[in-house]
């Protein structure tokens, strides 16, 4: 009779899970509080306090259905358990006594693997089964009937999508524990693997952005724009992927949520379940020719030692030499940046070579450390020499799809600073890149640690996001660019080209987003900063006593005066002329729109636009006179006053006549209004 050859182990399976019972035991009483134990203590604090049986009913219905929401923080959960699994089941492989016993039993190198990491897999599939039979159980004894086709899919997602994160990140711990000898740097390797893509991303991100200029560091804007950075972030991904989100369905212009509710991405899960069964298929490979002698090694396969060695110079240099860099102030000086790197490549690559020969003479692996540390230093020279074209790259018009733009460059400061999405025009377009483009050759002038740097009669901050035709983006950040009065007529400077954009009118309504707010509705206003005559201060007046209709008419007046051009108006420079033609109160108009969720569909937000006051906007500041405005214990102010320049001159326009008055010295407290009631007497 023919033999057979087993790949599973009945005995080693149960003698595996019986020695190792409190790690499954302690992660399937975690899920007993989770579940239901949590949602059992819940319904019945809500019969405690005074409820009916079927309002409680009805929640726990509606806390079964939202199951799905410890998905998010299960992923957690399993990365953290998928490694001690691991640590556990192929605790032998770390020491060399266990490693020849088990590896002299009458097994196959096949069956042990098998069977310790079924018997591993089984930590969480067994736990996970017994929690949802209890949790089931408490469903189909205290949640009616009717509920049940509701309840029960959101069990069974929670049931499928835990068990398949536990499947991957068990699969990628068995996997890193094949590379290993050394049961510490099993979850040091597991760790570093789970981020290493970001983090290496990260890292050459923010050196490139001490080199190049506007280029954006990591700390702003997403790190996950690249796929790869994406799918190679398993943590980040599956937490995303497992969030259970409401659907919603958009109506007459308004988004409204449903009671449906659904997970982010099942594709994604089911994906990282087929890639732990990959995971688990390369590391049968690995094990069936590892050494036995490898036993306390950190690496333990030697191809993969010479990566290691790379890996941790590379990693040293760029986040250790940065650091260095940052803390001395020479991050933004190019030659001693470059010294900081690579001197710490050069450690970093003895250091490695002493966590794998376990000793402290290393010395003759110089040759190694030098060729690395000569190659980090021609990655610092081509980025210093800009061999690549980043500094330069400005995209034409007609390979823009869209434009992003954050930043602030002109007064006042109120909602037209300068944030905008999704910008398609192309003539703005184009103004915005001729900006792009008068910075980059300006970067000398604008360069702190430049010889050539001049200071500013007042500076700006930009940041461009240019989503390409193609479907890529390009993304340049710029702060506090000077920007010189004496250079607002000069054809293609920085100063001209900010000018164009501020006196772009379009441009300038898109910013306040007056048609935005009035999808709304106008329900308040209030002026900001007015002058307490009584108290002495600043404060704010909410135009409480205004019915709604003149409420609408303010509304209309400022969208009047912001057509005629006199509200709104953008400057460049605090200068004499921005403070003569702005006051130092604001008028904020709050209006409600509609948000509603499943549990209160009447729910509202509010949003806020605030424009700064000035003396020519006629039709608001009659309006203003007309209803009282400020009032006699209120005043408005010249923005100068607040400056305490008393001896500029000011000026404003009669609302009824369009002459303009000419006020020289300071405006008093309740002056404008004084003579706006005068200049509004004739016409009365």
């Amino acid at each position: 009779m023919r033999s057979m050859t087993s790949c599973f182990n009945s005995t080693l399976y149960r003698k595996t899970m019986f020695r190792f019972w409190p790690l499954w035991g302690l992660y399937g009483l975690l899920w007993m509080f989770i579940l239901p134990l949590r949602l059992l203590n819940e319904y019945f604090d809500m019969l405690r306090w005074d409820s009916t049986l079927t309002e409680a009913q009805q929640w726990l219905s509606e806390r079964c259905y939202q199951i799905p929401e410890t998905l998010t923080g299960g992923v957690w959960v399993s990365a953290f358990f998928g490694v001690l699994a691991a640590m556990a089941c192929f605790s032998y492989l770390y020491n060399s006594r266990s490693a020849c016993m088990m590896h002299a039993l009458p097994l196959r190198r096949e069956g042990l693997f098998t069977t310790q990491y079924l018997a591993g897999l089984s930590f969480f599939l067994l736990p996970h089964l017994v929690v949802g039979i209890l949790t089931a159980a408490l469903e189909l004894t205290l949640v009616p009937s009717e509920q049940w086709y509701r309840i029960f899919p959101s069990l069974g997602i929670w049931l499928l999508v835990q068990s398949a994160t536990c499947l991957f990140f068990f699969s990628f711990a068995v996997f890193c524990a094949m590379f290993t000898g050394h049961i510490l740097a099993l979850p040091a390797f597991y760790t570093i693997l789970n981020a290493l893509v970001v983090v290496l991303y990260a890292l050459i991100v923010e050196l490139m952005s001490r080199f190049f200029y506007g280029f954006p560091s990591a700390g702003y804007g997403d790190p996950m724009n690249l796929s790869l950075v994406y799918w190679c972030t398993p943590l980040y991904t599956l937490s995303e992927a497992c969030g259970w989100n409401v659907s919603q369905v958009t109506e007459n212009g308004y988004t409204m949520t449903t009671d449906t509710w659904y997970l982010n991405s099942p594709a994604t899960v089911a994906g990282y379940a087929a890639a732990g069964v990959v995971l688990v298929l390369l590391a049968l490979l690995i094990y069936r020719v590892r050494h036995v002698e490898s036993a306390g090694d950190v690496v333990a396969i030697p191809v993969i030692r010479p990566f290691f060695r790379c890996g941790v110079a590379l990693c040293s240099g760029l986040c250790l030499g940065t650091l260095t860099a940052t803390f001395f102030n020479w991050s933004w000086s190019s030659l001693p940046l470059s010294v900081c790197v690579m001197i710490w490549t050069c450690l970093g690559w003895f250091v490695a070579e002493m966590l794998l020969k376990k000793s402290f003479r290393v010395l003759s692996a110089w040759r190694g450390g030098l060729v690395i540390t000569a190659l980090v230093g021609l990655l610092c020279l081509s980025f210093f020499l800009d061999l690549f074209g980043v500094v330069q790259r400005v995209p034409q018009a007609d390979e823009v799809a869209s434009l992003s733009v954050s930043g602030s460059f002109s007064y006042p400061n109120d909602s037209g600073d300068m944030y905008l999405d999704d910008i398609t025009d192309p003539d703005t377009i184009q103004q915005f890149i001729d900006l792009h483009y008068a910075m980059i050759q300006a970067r000398d002038r604008s360069n702190y640690n430049s010889n050539a740097y001049e200071p500013g009669d007042n500076y700006l901050s930009l940041s461009l996001t240019y989503t390409l035709n193609n479907g890529s983006t390009l993304t340049r950040r710029y702060s506090s660019v000077p920007i010189f009065q004496g250079e607002t007529e000069l054809l293609g400077s920085v100063t001209w080209c900010a000018k164009q954009l501020a006196e772009n009118r379009d441009l300038v309504e898109q910013c306040y987003g007056f048609d935005r707010m009035e999808e709304g509705r106008l329900v308040e206003a209030y002026l900001y900063n007015v002058w307490n005559d009584q108290e002495n201060y600043s404060s704010d007046l909410y135009l409480n006593n205004i019915a709604q209709q003149d409420l609408e008419s303010l509304w209309q007046a400022v969208r009047a005066d912001f057509d005629a051009g006199t509200i709104g108006v953008r400057y460049l420079f605090d200068d004499e002329e921005r403070q003569k033609n702005t006051l130092v109160t604001d008028l904020v108009f709050v209006f409600e729109v509609s948000a509603p969720t499943p549990r209160n569909p009447d729910r509202t937000t509010t949003n806020e636009l605030t424009i700064t006051l000035t003396p020519n906007a006629s039709r608001t500041m009659a309006l203003l006179a007309e209803y009282n405005l400020p009032g006699e214990d209120y005043a408005l102010r010249y923005h100068y006053e607040e400056e305490g320049s008393a001896d500029l001159p000011s000026t404003y326009e009669n609302p009824y006549t369009g002459d303009v008055q000419v006020k020289s010295g300071p405006v008093m407290p309740n002056t404008m209004d004084q003579e706006i009631e005068q200049a509004a007497a004739p016409a009365a």
